[in-house]
């Protein structure tokens, strides 16, 4: 990765998420739910699922999906 490149990264706050799955309704690419019905999702990913990662983050009524941008050394980026 370059040294300006920057990964999309997701965080799932389960302390938030209740489980309405509408996350992974609106990006089943992205995300997916666990055994006891809360969201999963990687901790990056690729370019191409961008815009399905944010859709499904809005999708969330609780907030529970933090998007943010990490450059190549790891450190936290201004935008999603």
């Amino acid at each position: 990765m370059a040294d300006n490149e920057q990964t999309l990264t997701i965080t799932v706050d389960r302390s938030k998420c209740c489980g309405y799955t509408l996350c992974a309704a609106e990006a089943a690419d992205v995300y997916s739910i666990d055994d006891e019905g809360y969201a999963v999702a990687p901790a990056s990913v690729p370019a191409e699922l961008e815009d399905q990662a944010r859709r499904g983050a809005v999708a969330c009524p609780d907030s529970a999906i933090i998007l943010s941008r990490k450059n190549a050394t790891g450190e936290d980026t201004d935008g999603a």
